[in-house]
């Protein structure tokens, strides 16, 4: 009982901090470990949490370089790539959502650990047919920050979680009995 307690009020004050969640000024000045990891926290908690594609814009100017270097393949490169590409996120799953897990960084590095949910019930996603499909996966963001802003990015995801809780049939055994599993967070 004391565990469900404990958890119980974990949940809460997560959901708390990520209702609390918006963009703050640095609190330290670039070139610090403590400014890379608000870079992190500003672009993986509170970015990518707006709804408003104004709001999310005026973010990425400020956060990310203009010639931001992209080595996810599915999206477009520059900041002008993200602009365009997190709509694509809410027209999918209208109740997406990003849950910061851990921030790491260093004088020219951050990583970001977070989570991702939501419900497949707009237009397709990566090609996936919607029908309410919900997902809860775990992804990890490396970035280079150069000029104090986000300048290069490299990301993992748990597809093979994402693709089983949307749906994704012939994916091989093994993908499909891990993603079944509970999340190890």
């Amino acid at each position: 009982m004391k565990r469900l307690v404990c958890l119980l009020l974990l949940c809460i004050g997560s959901a708390a901090a990520l209702a609390d969640a918006k963009f703050t000024e640095p609190p330290a000045k670039p070139g610090t470990a403590a400014y890379n990891a608000w870079l992190g926290r500003m672009f993986s908690e509170v970015m990518l949490n707006e709804r408003s594609q104004e709001a999310r814009v005026r973010m990425l100017n400020r956060i990310v370089a203009t010639d931001y270097i992209q080595h996810n393949p599915l999206v477009p490169e520059g900041r002008q790539g993200l602009i365009d590409f997190i709509p694509v996120i809410y027209q999918a799953m209208p109740d997406a959502r990003f849950v910061v897990r851990d921030v790491f960084a260093t004088k020219d590095r951050v990583v970001t650990r977070w989570t991702w949910t939501g419900t497949l019930t707009g237009p397709g996603f990566l090609g996936i047919e919607p029908k309410g499909q919900k997902v809860e996966f775990d992804a990890l963001d490396l970035w280079t920050v150069k000029d104090g802003q986000l300048h290069e990015h490299w990301d993992q995801f748990d597809w093979p979680r994402a693709l089983v809780q949307l749906g994704v049939q012939g994916l091989p055994q093994a993908f499909v009995d891990v993603a079944n599993q509970p999340a190890d967070r």
